[in-house]
C-alpha cells in the first residue's frame, strides 16, 4: 500500500488543459474513483500518476518521494486498461506470468505464482486456453492477474468493465471490489458510470474540464452536492433543477418556481451560506423523493416509463417537466391529473449565475 498525493497538477496538450491545478489525496489502501463525462481529464490523470505523461506543472508524490521523473517501469505499478491487450500467441498461464518472465524469475517460482493468481481469480481451469477462446470477463481477469502478480503498491484501472455486457459488468464490479479489500492495494479507478463508481469507490473525485468539481464519499456527494455539475452526474435518474427566486420570508426563505412555491424553514435557513444579489437560484429536487399521489402540488402525466420494481413518471407542471420514481404497481396513465409532494428538507439550492451550491459544506 502506499498513499499518492498530487499537487498543483498540470497536462496540457498544446492549448487543450487536460487536466488544470488538481490537487488530491488518496489514502493507503483507497479505493478511489475519477469521474466525469469523455474529455474531462481523468485518463490523462491516470496516465500521468503512471509515468505515461509528464506533468507539465505540479508534483506527483507516492508516499513521501516525489516521483515526477521516475520511468513507469520503476514505479511499482500494476494497470489494466480498457482493453485488455493479452497476447494472442500465449496462453492464460503465460499471459498472467508474463511479468515475472521478463523479470528473469526461475520457471518454477513464475508458474507457482501464476497458479496461485489464477486461483484467486477464479480462472484456474482456464490456463492452458489463449485470450481468443475467452469470454469478455475472463479476459478481464487475465488482465487484472497479470497486473497483480507483480505484487504492485498501486493498482490504476482505466475503464475496464465497458466492454462487458450489463450482467457481466454488474458481477465483476462486486468481484473487484471485493478483490481490492482483500488485498488491502490503493486503488485509481476511471470511469464515465456514476453508478460503477458510487457502488466501488470509498471517495468518488469528480472531474469536468480538467477541473476538480468535488471530491467525498458516495453519500457525501449524492446528499451535499457542491455545485449543479456534480447535483446532475450524481445520481440515476439524475436530479431535478427548476430555476426560480428566492426571498426572505418570516426568518426562513420562500423560494417561486413560475408554477409553485416552497418556504424553507429556520432549521434549514440556517444552513444556507448567502443569497445571490440577483435572487435568482436553481431549485434540485431529486426524482425519488417526489411522492407521486399525494399532496397539494398539481401535475399531468407526460409519460411513465416502466424500470421494472419502479416506473419513471414524468410530470408536466404547466409545460414544466418533472421526473419521479414510483413503485411500478401504481398505475398512472398518459394526461391524467396527479397530485405530488416532496420534503422541503431534501431539496437543493443552487445560485443560478455560478451553480454553486447556497448551503455550507458539511
Amino acid at each position: 500500500m502506499m498513499k499518492i498525493t498530487l499537487k498543483d497538477l498540470c497536462k496540457y496538450f498544446q492549448q487543450v488543459k487536460a487536466v488544470d491545478n488538481l490537487n488530491l489525496r488518496i489514502n493507503a489502501g483507497e479505493f478511489v474513483a475519477l469521474l466525469g463525462p469523455s474529455g474531462c481529464g481523468k485518463t490523462t490523470t491516470l496516465l500521468t500518476i503512471a509515468g505515461f505523461y509528464k506533468p507539465d506543472r505540479g508534483e506527483i508524490y507516492f508516499d513521501d518521494r516525489l516521483v515526477n521523473d521516475l520511468p513507469p517501469r520503476l514505479r511499482n505499478i500494476g494497470m489494466v486498461f480498457q482493453s485488455y491487450a493479452l497476447y494472442p500467441h500465449m496462453t492464460v498461464l503465460q499471459n498472467i506470468a508474463f511479468p515475472l518472465k521478463i523479470r528473469k524469475t526461475p520457471k518454477d517460482q513464475w508458474r507457482r505464482r501464476a497458479v496461485e493468481m489464477a486461483k484467486l481469480l477464479g480462472i484456474a481451469d482456464l490456463l492452458d486456453r489463449k485470450p481468443g477462446q475467452l469470454s469478455g470477463g475472463q479476459q478481464q481477469r487475465v488482465a487484472l492477474a497479470r497486473s497483480l502478480i507483480r505484487e504492485p503498491r498501486l493498482l490504476l484501472l482505466d475503464e475496464p468493465l465497458s466492454n462487458l455486457d450489463a450482467k457481466l459488468r454488474l458481477m465483476m464490479r462486486a468481484e473487484l471490489k471485493r478483490l481490492q479489500k482483500e488485498l488491502d492495494i490503493t486503488t485509481i479507478f476511471v470511469t464515465h458510470d456514476q453508478v460503477e463508481a458510487m457502488t466501488m469507490a470509498d471517495r468518488i473525485a469528480v472531474l469536468k474540464e480538467g477541473h476538480l468539481q468535488q471530491v467525498g464519499s458516495p453519500d457525501e456527494l449524492y446528499d451535499h452536492p457542491c455545485n449543479m455539475f456534480v447535483a446532475s452526474f450524481i445520481g440515476t435518474p439524475p436530479m431535478n433543477l427548476l430555476e426560480a427566486e428566492i426571498e426572505a420570508s418570516g426568518g426562513g426563505f420562500k423560494v417561486r418556481t413560475p408554477n409553485f412555491s416552497i418556504v424553507i424553514p429556520k432549521s434549514l435557513a440556517s444552513k444556507i451560506k448567502h443569497i445571490p444579489n440577483s435572487r435568482k437560484v436553481v431549485l434540485g429536487i431529486r426524482p425519488e423523493d417526489i411522492e407521486v399521489g399525494q399532496g397539494e402540488l398539481e401535475s399531468t402525466v407526460y409519460v411513465v416509463e416502466p424500470l421494472g420494481r419502479d416506473a419513471l413518471i414524468t410530470l408536466d407542471i404547466a409545460g414544466v417537466k418533472l421526473k419521479a420514481l414510483a413503485p411500478s404497481h401504481e398505475r398512472y396513465e398518459l394526461n391524467q391529473k396527479i397530485n405530488f409532494s416532496f420534503p422541503v428538507e431534501r431539496t437543493h439550492l443552487f445560485a443560478k449565475d455560478t451553480g454553486k451550491s447556497l448551503y455550507k459544506e458539511v
